[in-house]
Protein backbone atom coordinates (compact mmCIF):
# COMPACT_ATOMS: atom_id res chain seq x y z
CA UNK A 1 0.00 0.00 0.00
CA UNK A 2 1.36 3.43 -0.95
CA UNK A 3 2.21 5.43 2.15
CA UNK A 4 4.95 7.46 0.47
CA UNK A 5 4.74 11.00 -0.83
CA UNK A 6 5.22 9.92 -4.42
CA UNK A 7 2.49 11.29 -6.66
CA UNK A 8 3.72 9.85 -9.93
CA UNK A 9 3.26 10.94 -12.70
CA UNK A 10 2.98 14.37 -11.06
CA UNK A 11 5.60 16.50 -9.32
CA UNK A 12 4.64 18.69 -6.37
CA UNK A 13 5.34 22.41 -6.83
CA UNK A 14 3.62 23.79 -3.72
CA UNK A 15 2.40 21.75 -0.75
CA UNK A 16 0.73 24.81 0.82
CA UNK A 17 -1.35 25.74 -2.22
CA UNK A 18 -4.65 25.56 -0.30
CA UNK A 19 -6.33 23.78 2.59
CA UNK A 20 -9.83 22.30 2.73
CA UNK A 21 -12.11 20.67 5.24
CA UNK A 22 -11.88 17.29 3.56
CA UNK A 23 -8.34 17.28 2.20
CA UNK A 24 -5.37 19.52 1.40
CA UNK A 25 -4.54 20.89 -2.03
CA UNK A 26 -1.11 20.74 -3.66
CA UNK A 27 -0.05 22.52 -6.82
CA UNK A 28 1.54 19.94 -9.13
CA UNK A 29 2.78 19.63 -12.70
CA UNK A 30 3.01 16.80 -15.20
CA UNK A 31 5.88 15.85 -17.48
CA UNK A 32 4.75 18.54 -19.96
CA UNK A 33 4.99 21.25 -17.30
CA UNK A 34 1.21 21.63 -17.25
CA UNK A 35 -0.04 22.63 -13.81
CA UNK A 36 -2.84 20.87 -11.95
CA UNK A 37 -4.27 20.73 -8.46
CA UNK A 38 -3.83 17.56 -6.41
CA UNK A 39 -6.32 16.99 -3.61
CA UNK A 40 -5.06 14.63 -0.96
CA UNK A 41 -6.56 12.94 2.08
CA UNK A 42 -4.36 11.20 4.63
CA UNK A 43 -5.85 8.62 6.99
CA UNK A 44 -4.88 9.12 10.62
CA UNK A 45 -7.42 7.21 12.66
CA UNK A 46 -10.89 5.65 12.74
CA UNK A 47 -12.26 9.19 13.00
CA UNK A 48 -11.38 9.67 9.33
CA UNK A 49 -13.78 6.98 8.06
CA UNK A 50 -16.46 9.54 7.22
CA UNK A 51 -13.91 11.80 5.47
CA UNK A 52 -12.69 8.91 3.35
CA UNK A 53 -16.20 7.96 2.30
CA UNK A 54 -17.03 11.54 1.36
CA UNK A 55 -13.75 11.79 -0.55
CA UNK A 56 -14.61 8.66 -2.52
CA UNK A 57 -18.14 9.96 -3.12
CA UNK A 58 -16.70 13.19 -4.50
CA UNK A 59 -14.51 11.31 -6.96
CA UNK A 60 -17.38 9.07 -8.02
CA UNK A 61 -19.70 12.00 -8.59
CA UNK A 62 -17.28 14.22 -10.51
CA UNK A 63 -16.11 11.41 -12.80
CA UNK A 64 -19.70 10.45 -13.50
CA UNK A 65 -20.99 13.94 -14.33
CA UNK A 66 -17.98 16.05 -15.41
CA UNK A 67 -18.58 15.36 -19.11
CA UNK A 68 -22.37 15.57 -18.84
CA UNK A 69 -22.87 18.84 -16.97
CA UNK A 70 -20.96 22.02 -17.78
CA UNK A 71 -19.54 23.90 -14.82
CA UNK A 72 -17.78 21.08 -12.97
CA UNK A 73 -13.98 21.15 -12.74
CA UNK A 74 -12.91 17.74 -14.10
CA UNK A 75 -10.74 15.09 -12.45
CA UNK A 76 -7.85 13.83 -14.60
CA UNK A 77 -6.22 11.19 -12.40
CA UNK A 78 -7.04 9.28 -9.22
CA UNK A 79 -5.10 7.17 -6.78
CA UNK A 80 -7.25 4.99 -4.56
CA UNK A 81 -5.59 1.98 -2.83
CA UNK A 82 -7.34 -1.29 -3.58
CA UNK A 83 -8.24 -1.74 0.09
CA UNK A 84 -10.35 1.43 -0.08
CA UNK A 85 -12.28 0.65 -3.25
CA UNK A 86 -14.73 -1.64 -1.48
CA UNK A 87 -16.68 -0.87 1.71
CA UNK A 88 -14.16 1.02 3.80
CA UNK A 89 -13.47 0.20 7.46
CA UNK A 90 -10.51 1.49 9.38
CA UNK A 91 -7.77 -0.90 10.49
CA UNK A 92 -4.45 -0.03 12.10
CA UNK A 93 -2.45 -0.83 8.98
CA UNK A 94 -4.32 1.93 7.09
CA UNK A 95 -2.85 4.65 9.29
CA UNK A 96 -0.77 7.01 7.14
CA UNK A 97 -2.37 5.88 3.89
CA UNK A 98 -2.98 8.59 1.32
CA UNK A 99 -5.62 8.73 -1.37
CA UNK A 100 -5.67 11.53 -3.89
CA UNK A 101 -6.87 12.81 -7.19
CA UNK A 102 -5.70 15.41 -9.69
CA UNK A 103 -7.99 18.02 -11.26
CA UNK A 104 -7.54 20.85 -13.72
CA UNK A 105 -6.23 24.16 -12.41
CA UNK A 106 -8.89 26.90 -12.30
CA UNK A 107 -8.89 30.55 -11.24
CA UNK A 108 -10.71 31.34 -7.96
CA UNK A 109 -13.67 33.66 -8.46
CA UNK A 110 -12.24 36.32 -6.14
CA UNK A 111 -9.07 36.52 -8.25
CA UNK A 112 -11.01 36.62 -11.51
CA UNK A 113 -13.28 39.41 -10.31
CA UNK A 114 -10.32 41.38 -9.04
CA UNK A 115 -10.42 44.36 -6.73
CA UNK A 116 -12.97 46.33 -8.77
CA UNK A 117 -15.71 43.67 -8.41
CA UNK A 118 -17.66 44.74 -11.52
CA UNK A 119 -21.35 44.16 -10.75
CA UNK A 120 -22.23 42.99 -14.25
CA UNK A 121 -19.43 40.43 -14.11
CA UNK A 122 -20.64 39.18 -10.72
CA UNK A 123 -24.17 38.76 -12.07
CA UNK A 124 -22.89 36.96 -15.17
CA UNK A 125 -20.90 34.57 -12.98
CA UNK A 126 -23.95 33.81 -10.82
CA UNK A 127 -26.09 33.25 -13.93
CA UNK A 128 -23.60 30.72 -15.25
CA UNK A 129 -23.32 28.98 -11.88
CA UNK A 130 -27.11 28.97 -11.51
CA UNK A 131 -27.42 27.27 -14.89
CA UNK A 132 -25.07 24.55 -13.67
CA UNK A 133 -26.91 24.26 -10.38
CA UNK A 134 -30.27 24.05 -12.17
CA UNK A 135 -28.92 21.12 -14.16
CA UNK A 136 -27.60 19.47 -10.99
CA UNK A 137 -30.91 19.98 -9.19
CA UNK A 138 -32.78 18.43 -12.12
CA UNK A 139 -30.81 15.25 -11.33
CA UNK A 140 -31.61 15.61 -7.59
CA UNK A 141 -27.95 16.49 -6.96
CA UNK A 142 -27.10 19.01 -4.25
CA UNK A 143 -23.72 20.64 -3.65
CA UNK A 144 -24.29 21.59 0.03
CA UNK A 145 -21.08 23.62 0.32
CA UNK A 146 -21.56 26.65 -1.93
CA UNK A 147 -19.37 29.58 -0.93
CA UNK A 148 -17.01 31.99 -2.74
CA UNK A 149 -13.93 29.83 -2.16
CA UNK A 150 -15.57 26.92 -4.00
CA UNK A 151 -16.30 28.91 -7.16
CA UNK A 152 -13.91 29.20 -10.08
CA UNK A 153 -13.36 30.52 -13.59
CA UNK A 154 -12.48 27.61 -15.83
CA UNK A 155 -12.08 27.51 -19.63
CA UNK A 156 -14.08 30.67 -20.34
CA UNK A 157 -16.94 29.77 -18.02
CA UNK A 158 -17.73 29.59 -14.31
CA UNK A 159 -17.56 26.35 -12.38
CA UNK A 160 -18.08 24.71 -9.02
CA UNK A 161 -15.26 23.03 -7.18
CA UNK A 162 -15.09 20.89 -4.03
CA UNK A 163 -17.96 18.42 -4.16
CA UNK A 164 -16.87 16.88 -0.87
CA UNK A 165 -20.36 17.26 0.61
CA UNK A 166 -22.28 16.37 -2.53
CA UNK A 167 -25.45 14.30 -2.15
CA UNK A 168 -27.27 12.54 -4.99
CA UNK A 169 -29.44 9.46 -5.47
CA UNK A 170 -26.59 7.10 -6.39
CA UNK A 171 -24.91 7.42 -2.99
CA UNK A 172 -26.21 6.64 0.47
CA UNK A 173 -25.71 9.71 2.61
CA UNK A 174 -27.79 8.53 5.55
CA UNK A 175 -24.87 6.82 7.25
CA UNK A 176 -22.55 9.79 6.69
CA UNK A 177 -24.65 12.58 8.18
CA UNK A 178 -24.88 12.41 11.95
CA UNK A 179 -27.99 13.32 13.89
CA UNK A 180 -26.48 16.56 15.17
CA UNK A 181 -24.09 17.20 12.29
CA UNK A 182 -24.11 20.58 10.61
CA UNK A 183 -23.66 20.33 6.84
CA UNK A 184 -22.10 23.26 5.00
CA UNK A 185 -20.02 26.38 5.47
CA UNK A 186 -20.92 28.54 8.47
CA UNK A 187 -21.13 31.78 6.47
CA UNK A 188 -23.52 30.46 3.81
CA UNK A 189 -25.29 27.55 5.48
CA UNK A 190 -29.10 27.49 5.35
CA UNK A 191 -31.05 27.31 8.62
CA UNK A 192 -32.33 23.79 8.00
CA UNK A 193 -28.76 22.55 7.48
CA UNK A 194 -27.68 24.00 10.83
CA UNK A 195 -30.22 21.96 12.77
CA UNK A 196 -28.34 18.72 12.23
CA UNK A 197 -29.41 15.48 10.64
CA UNK A 198 -30.17 14.59 7.06
CA UNK A 199 -32.40 17.03 5.16
CA UNK A 200 -34.68 15.19 2.76
CA UNK A 201 -34.40 17.81 -0.01
CA UNK A 202 -31.43 20.17 0.29
CA UNK A 203 -31.97 21.95 -3.03
CA UNK A 204 -33.51 25.03 -1.32
CA UNK A 205 -30.40 25.12 0.90
CA UNK A 206 -28.22 25.41 -2.21
CA UNK A 207 -30.28 28.41 -3.35
CA UNK A 208 -29.87 30.03 0.08
CA UNK A 209 -26.10 29.49 -0.07
CA UNK A 210 -25.85 30.88 -3.60
CA UNK A 211 -27.79 34.00 -2.55
CA UNK A 212 -25.48 34.47 0.44
CA UNK A 213 -22.51 34.01 -1.89
CA UNK A 214 -23.89 36.69 -4.22
CA UNK A 215 -24.08 39.11 -1.30
CA UNK A 216 -20.54 38.24 -0.22
CA UNK A 217 -19.13 38.87 -3.69
CA UNK A 218 -20.89 42.23 -3.98
CA UNK A 219 -19.75 43.39 -0.54
CA UNK A 220 -16.15 42.10 -0.68
CA UNK A 221 -16.80 39.66 2.17
CA UNK A 222 -15.23 36.49 0.84
CA UNK A 223 -15.35 34.57 4.12
CA UNK A 224 -18.08 36.12 6.26
CA UNK A 225 -21.76 36.89 5.81
CA UNK A 226 -24.70 38.33 7.71
CA UNK A 227 -26.84 36.07 9.90
CA UNK A 228 -30.32 34.98 8.86
CA UNK A 229 -32.47 36.24 6.01
CA UNK A 230 -31.65 39.28 3.91
CA UNK A 231 -33.70 42.45 4.24
CA UNK A 232 -33.21 45.68 2.31
CA UNK A 233 -34.49 47.51 5.38
CA UNK A 234 -31.52 46.50 7.52
CA UNK A 235 -29.02 49.21 6.68
CA UNK A 236 -25.99 47.26 7.86
CA UNK A 237 -26.45 44.52 5.27
CA UNK A 238 -28.32 46.34 2.49
CA UNK A 239 -26.46 46.14 -0.83
CA UNK A 240 -27.47 49.76 -1.37
CA UNK A 241 -24.57 50.64 0.95
CA UNK A 242 -22.16 49.18 -1.57
CA UNK A 243 -23.82 49.93 -4.92
CA UNK A 244 -24.30 53.51 -6.01
CA UNK A 245 -25.91 54.75 -9.19
CA UNK A 246 -27.39 51.40 -10.23
CA UNK A 247 -30.89 49.91 -9.84
CA UNK A 248 -31.07 47.81 -6.69
CA UNK A 249 -34.76 46.99 -6.13
CA UNK A 250 -34.66 43.80 -8.19
CA UNK A 251 -31.40 42.79 -6.55
CA UNK A 252 -33.06 43.26 -3.16
CA UNK A 253 -35.92 41.05 -4.37
CA UNK A 254 -33.52 38.32 -5.49
CA UNK A 255 -31.69 38.22 -2.16
CA UNK A 256 -34.88 38.37 -0.11
CA UNK A 257 -36.72 35.69 -2.09
CA UNK A 258 -33.75 33.32 -1.99
CA UNK A 259 -33.04 33.69 1.71
CA UNK A 260 -36.46 33.19 3.23
CA UNK A 261 -36.22 31.20 6.43
CA UNK A 262 -38.56 28.39 5.45
CA UNK A 263 -37.24 26.30 2.53
CA UNK A 264 -40.70 25.95 0.98
CA UNK A 265 -41.01 29.74 0.74
CA UNK A 266 -37.76 30.29 -1.16
CA UNK A 267 -37.55 30.58 -4.91
CA UNK A 268 -36.12 27.50 -6.59
CA UNK A 269 -32.96 27.66 -8.67
CA UNK A 270 -34.86 28.15 -11.95
CA UNK A 271 -36.68 31.20 -10.61
CA UNK A 272 -33.46 32.46 -9.04
CA UNK A 273 -31.82 32.16 -12.46
CA UNK A 274 -34.72 33.93 -14.19
CA UNK A 275 -34.50 36.83 -11.74
CA UNK A 276 -30.73 37.11 -12.21
CA UNK A 277 -31.16 37.21 -15.99
CA UNK A 278 -33.74 39.96 -15.56
CA UNK A 279 -31.33 41.93 -13.42
CA UNK A 280 -28.55 41.47 -15.98
CA UNK A 281 -30.85 42.94 -18.64
CA UNK A 282 -31.71 45.80 -16.32
CA UNK A 283 -28.03 46.64 -15.79
CA UNK A 284 -27.47 46.56 -19.53
CA UNK A 285 -30.47 48.83 -20.08
CA UNK A 286 -29.12 51.27 -17.48
CA UNK A 287 -26.65 52.51 -20.09
CA UNK A 288 -29.57 53.95 -22.05
CA UNK A 289 -31.06 55.87 -19.11
CA UNK A 290 -29.94 59.46 -18.52
CA UNK A 291 -30.47 62.10 -15.89
CA UNK A 292 -32.47 65.14 -16.90
CA UNK A 293 -29.27 67.22 -17.06
CA UNK A 294 -27.56 64.62 -19.24
CA UNK A 295 -30.53 64.63 -21.60
CA UNK A 296 -30.31 68.40 -21.93
CA UNK A 297 -26.65 68.18 -22.89
CA UNK A 298 -27.33 65.41 -25.38
CA UNK A 299 -30.23 67.39 -26.78
CA UNK A 300 -27.99 70.32 -27.62
CA UNK A 301 -25.48 67.98 -29.22
CA UNK A 302 -27.98 66.04 -31.33
CA UNK A 303 -30.14 66.86 -34.32
CA UNK A 304 -33.68 68.02 -33.53
CA UNK A 305 -33.21 67.34 -29.84
CA UNK A 306 -34.05 63.64 -30.19
CA UNK A 307 -32.49 62.73 -26.84
CA UNK A 308 -34.46 65.40 -25.04
CA UNK A 309 -37.74 64.17 -26.49
CA UNK A 310 -37.04 60.63 -25.34
CA UNK A 311 -38.15 61.68 -21.89
CA UNK A 312 -39.04 58.17 -20.69
CA UNK A 313 -35.33 57.43 -20.60
CA UNK A 314 -34.53 59.91 -17.85
CA UNK A 315 -34.20 59.97 -14.11
CA UNK A 316 -34.92 62.61 -11.50
CA UNK A 317 -33.90 63.01 -7.88
CA UNK A 318 -36.28 60.98 -5.73
CA UNK A 319 -36.42 63.49 -2.90
CA UNK A 320 -37.40 66.27 -5.30
CA UNK A 321 -40.06 64.07 -6.85
CA UNK A 322 -41.59 63.26 -3.46
CA UNK A 323 -41.67 66.98 -2.65
CA UNK A 324 -43.39 67.79 -5.96
CA UNK A 325 -46.04 65.09 -5.59
CA UNK A 326 -46.85 65.83 -1.95
CA UNK A 327 -46.36 69.57 -1.57
CA UNK A 328 -46.50 71.24 -4.98
CA UNK A 329 -48.84 69.40 -7.34
CA UNK A 330 -52.52 69.97 -6.66
CA UNK A 331 -54.76 66.91 -6.59
CA UNK A 332 -57.43 67.59 -9.21
CA UNK A 333 -59.62 64.59 -8.47
CA UNK A 334 -62.54 66.73 -7.29
CA UNK A 335 -62.40 68.89 -10.42
CA UNK A 336 -62.55 65.93 -12.81
CA UNK A 337 -65.40 64.37 -10.88
CA UNK A 338 -67.37 67.58 -11.38
CA UNK A 339 -66.77 67.04 -15.10
CA UNK A 340 -68.58 63.66 -14.86
CA UNK A 341 -65.32 61.73 -15.24
CA UNK A 342 -65.79 59.52 -12.20
CA UNK A 343 -64.94 56.26 -13.99
CA UNK A 344 -61.81 57.78 -15.47
CA UNK A 345 -60.68 59.06 -12.08
CA UNK A 346 -61.43 55.70 -10.43
CA UNK A 347 -59.45 53.82 -13.07
CA UNK A 348 -56.41 56.07 -12.68
CA UNK A 349 -56.59 55.76 -8.89
CA UNK A 350 -56.88 51.97 -9.25
CA UNK A 351 -53.76 51.84 -11.47
CA UNK A 352 -51.90 53.97 -8.93
CA UNK A 353 -53.07 51.75 -6.06
CA UNK A 354 -52.12 48.46 -7.77
CA UNK A 355 -48.65 49.66 -8.71
CA UNK A 356 -47.86 51.24 -5.37
CA UNK A 357 -49.04 48.37 -3.19
CA UNK A 358 -48.89 45.16 -5.23
CA UNK A 359 -45.70 45.35 -7.27
CA UNK A 360 -42.20 44.22 -6.42
CA UNK A 361 -41.03 47.49 -7.97
CA UNK A 362 -41.30 50.65 -5.89
CA UNK A 363 -43.36 53.37 -7.55
CA UNK A 364 -43.79 57.10 -7.02
CA UNK A 365 -47.02 58.22 -8.67
CA UNK A 366 -48.58 61.65 -8.82
CA UNK A 367 -52.07 62.49 -7.63
CA UNK A 368 -54.77 62.97 -10.28
CA UNK A 369 -53.67 65.90 -12.44
CA UNK A 370 -54.44 67.40 -15.82
CA UNK A 371 -52.14 66.21 -18.59
CA UNK A 372 -49.48 68.84 -19.33
CA UNK A 373 -50.43 69.04 -23.03
CA UNK A 374 -54.15 69.12 -22.46
CA UNK A 375 -55.22 69.95 -18.92
CA UNK A 376 -58.79 68.81 -19.60
CA UNK A 377 -57.57 65.19 -19.68
CA UNK A 378 -57.23 63.40 -16.31
CA UNK A 379 -53.82 61.82 -15.90
CA UNK A 380 -51.23 60.43 -13.51
CA UNK A 381 -47.44 60.55 -13.82
CA UNK A 382 -45.64 57.32 -13.01
CA UNK A 383 -42.06 57.06 -11.80
CA UNK A 384 -40.27 53.99 -10.47
CA UNK A 385 -37.44 54.00 -7.94
CA UNK A 386 -34.36 53.27 -10.02
CA UNK A 387 -31.26 53.79 -7.90
CA UNK A 388 -30.75 54.69 -4.27
CA UNK A 389 -31.28 58.40 -5.04
CA UNK A 390 -33.05 58.48 -8.41
CA UNK A 391 -36.45 57.62 -9.83
CA UNK A 392 -36.98 56.79 -13.50
CA UNK A 393 -39.84 58.28 -15.45
CA UNK A 394 -42.15 55.55 -16.76
CA UNK A 395 -45.04 57.34 -18.45
CA UNK A 396 -47.98 59.63 -18.25
CA UNK A 397 -51.23 57.68 -18.17
CA UNK A 398 -54.32 59.43 -19.55
CA UNK A 399 -57.86 58.07 -19.28
CA UNK A 400 -60.67 59.29 -21.54
CA UNK A 401 -63.35 58.06 -23.96
CA UNK A 402 -63.16 54.43 -22.83
CA UNK A 403 -59.41 54.36 -23.50
CA UNK A 404 -56.32 54.41 -21.34
CA UNK A 405 -53.27 55.82 -23.07
CA UNK A 406 -49.72 54.99 -21.97
CA UNK A 407 -47.36 57.58 -23.38
CA UNK A 408 -43.60 57.35 -23.94
CA UNK A 409 -43.48 53.58 -24.37
CA UNK A 410 -44.50 51.66 -27.46
CA UNK A 411 -47.43 49.95 -25.81
CA UNK A 412 -50.91 49.93 -27.36
CA UNK A 413 -53.65 51.82 -25.55
CA UNK A 414 -56.31 50.00 -23.60
CA UNK A 415 -59.14 50.37 -26.08
CA UNK A 416 -62.18 49.72 -23.95
CA UNK A 417 -62.39 49.32 -20.21
CA UNK A 418 -66.15 48.67 -20.08
CA UNK A 419 -67.83 45.26 -20.10
CA UNK A 420 -71.04 44.47 -21.98
CA UNK A 421 -73.07 45.98 -19.14
CA UNK A 422 -71.17 49.26 -19.44
CA UNK A 423 -69.39 48.71 -16.14
CA UNK A 424 -65.69 49.14 -15.69
CA UNK A 425 -64.01 45.80 -16.33
CA UNK A 426 -61.19 45.74 -13.81
CA UNK A 427 -59.86 42.47 -15.23
CA UNK A 428 -58.89 44.42 -18.35
CA UNK A 429 -57.45 47.21 -16.21
CA UNK A 430 -55.41 44.66 -14.22
CA UNK A 431 -53.90 43.32 -17.43
CA UNK A 432 -52.91 46.85 -18.38
CA UNK A 433 -51.31 47.38 -14.98
CA UNK A 434 -49.20 44.25 -15.54
CA UNK A 435 -48.00 45.70 -18.84
CA UNK A 436 -46.98 48.95 -17.14
CA UNK A 437 -45.15 47.01 -14.42
CA UNK A 438 -43.34 44.82 -16.94
CA UNK A 439 -41.87 47.75 -18.88
CA UNK A 440 -41.38 50.28 -16.12
CA UNK A 441 -37.65 49.65 -15.64
CA UNK A 442 -36.88 49.39 -19.35
CA UNK A 443 -35.72 52.08 -21.72
CA UNK A 444 -37.59 53.05 -24.86
CA UNK A 445 -34.66 51.83 -26.92
CA UNK A 446 -34.89 48.33 -25.51
CA UNK A 447 -38.60 48.17 -26.40
CA UNK A 448 -38.09 48.91 -30.07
Amino acid sequence: MNKTKDYNPYVVIDRNFAFGGNGNLYLVKDENEIKYVLKILKIHSAKDVKKVKRFLNEIKFVEEYQDEIQGIIPIRFTYIPEELKSEFEFTADLKGTELWYVMDLAEPIAEKLGETRDLEMIIESLISLSQTLAELHSHIIVHRDIKPSNLYYYKDTWAFGDFGLVAYPEIDDKNLTGKDERIGNYATIAPEMRRGGLVEDARPADVWSLAKTLWMLITYNDSSCFEGSYSRNVEEISVSRYLKGVPTDLLHNILECASRYEPKNRVDIKEFLRMLEGYRDLLSDKKRIFSYKELQVLSHQSEEGRFFHNSADRTVATDQLIKNFNLILENQEYYFRTQQLDDEVDILKYIKYKLEFFSLNSYLISPIIGHHRNTSLPAIRIFVRYTDTEAKFVSDVVCLDKKVHLYQHRIPSMENYYDEDERVDYTVVNDFVKIIDSISMKSNESLR
